[in-house]
């Protein structure tokens, strides 16, 4: 029987369409996303009780919930191929590039999504106004992709582990930390109303584009180890 292989790109598209398939499915991740961004700025916003804060306690605020989002979420990516057992098939039936290409959009498509629905209400509970939208939107896009990138990663090193949650967060976060400090200090700025400069716009960027090439380059390793 003639069976025909999928090329590197339709087996990215074919993984990434079954993540959001059952994503659809069951809701999980977005659903644990959604609640913790709740629940989070309910508790922000009540501890605060109307009080103004400076936009770089704003900022921080921001990709704090934004961080331990991704860490609540993003960490299913292979745990649940795992707990599914559905690893080994992936495995058999796709190169390893093509699992990294398919969960990293998967994941990037997730982490924006919660952004957007978090940034007006982000807006709305602590009462900021912004003025440079454009800036902002680019320093969230390329923040979160960042986040995405390093947790797609480390969520498979710790795929495999007895303690994936607590693992997952002390692995991540050190990587993340030059792109988180660099997104804080920007976002910041963007709420005072002040243009960053090109070193932060192009660190966000370069970070990303060296985290992805990065992951591409072990993830074979750990793929078939």
């Amino acid at each position: 029987m003639h069976t025909k292989k999928l090329t590197w790109p339709n087996s990215a598209w074919a993984i990434l369409y079954k993540d959001l398939l059952c994503e659809f499915r069951t809701r999980y991740a977005l659903g644990t996303l959604t609640m913790f961004t709740l629940v989070t700025l309910s508790g922000i916003s009540m501890t605060l009780a109307g009080a103004a804060i400076s936009s770089s306690i704003a900022a921080m605020l921001l990709w704090i919930i934004l961080f331990f989002c991704a860490m609540a979420g993003l960490a299913r990516t292979f745990v649940y191929e795992q707990e599914a057992g559905t690893l080994f098939t992936l495995r058999l039936y796709a190169n390893g590039q093509a699992v990294l290409a398919g969960k990293l959009l998967f994941n990037i498509l997730l982490l924006q999504l919660v952004t957007a629905l978090l940034i007006p209400l982000f807006l709305i509970f602590l009462n900021i106004e912004v003025h440079l939208w454009s800036q902002l939107v680019y320093v969230l896009f390329f923040g979160t992709v960042g986040v995405a990138a390093v947790a797609t990663l480390t969520a498979f090193m710790v795929s495999c582990t007895n303690a994936k949650g607590s693992l997952f967060t002390v692995i991540t976060f050190p990587l993340l930390l030059p792109q988180f400090l660099t997104a804080i200090a920007a976002t910041g700025q963007i709420l005072a109303d002040t243009i960053p400069g090109w070193n932060e716009c192009f660190f966000l960027a370069g970070y990303d584009a060296t985290v992805i090439a990065a992951a591409s380059l072990l993830f074979d390793y750990l793929w078939y180890d």
